[in-house]
């Protein structure tokens, strides 16, 4: 169980760095106690529109780069809340997002959400995936999506009513 709310004392002597100018939580902590290690973006507000070509991935730029203190097995766990809909004329339409390592996709974190549409209408979702991996230090992860279907809007938004985010938790070694 996760406790209902940290505290700096909670986490001594982890060393807890607020990124709020990238809107980034980080803990850096010692081999010893690296389990406690965690990563997060956000809160996040933004709005990004998808128009490229079918199948073209897109970084979220308003999502921070994570970048991974300690090698060993992460958990990766990300959400990304779309808008999707309003073609002129019946349309299929779709978003699939995945988190990338020092610019490649991760092969199994993709998500996908999407209908036929009639005109005019739209449907906001949020999904994501939860994954387990081997990095190394240095890596830096990064969320991407792409659209399927060119009549009608794709987008990736973050606010109070839903957030996009990425969150990484140290597990083992991995030895």
């Amino acid at each position: 169980m996760w406790p209902a709310k940290i505290t700096a004392m909670a986490l001594v002597p982890l060393l807890v760095v607020s990124l709020a100018s990238r809107n980034m939580t980080s803990s850096a902590a010692t081999s010893a106690n690296a389990g406690s290690t965690w990563l997060q973006t956000g809160p996040l507000a933004f709005h990004h529109k998808l128009s490229g070509a079918d199948r073209a991935y897109d970084k979220i730029t308003a999502v921070p780069d994570l970048t991974i203190p300690f090698p060993g097995v992460w958990e990766v766990a990300y959400a990304v809340r779309t808008n999707i809909g309003t073609p002129s004329k019946g349309a299929a339409l779709y978003v699939s997002a995945a988190v990338f390592v020092n610019g490649g996709i991760i092969l199994g974190t993709e998500a996908l959400t999407g209908a036929y549409f009639n005109p005019g209408e739209a449907v906001q979702d949020t999904v994501g995936q939860t994954f387990l991996h081997t990095f190394k230090v240095g890596d830096v992860l990064t969320l991407h999506a792409f659209r399927i279907g060119q009549d009608g809007t794709t987008d990736v938004l973050s606010n109070t009513d839903g957030r996009t985010r990425v969150t990484a938790h140290w597990v083992s070694p991995g030895f």
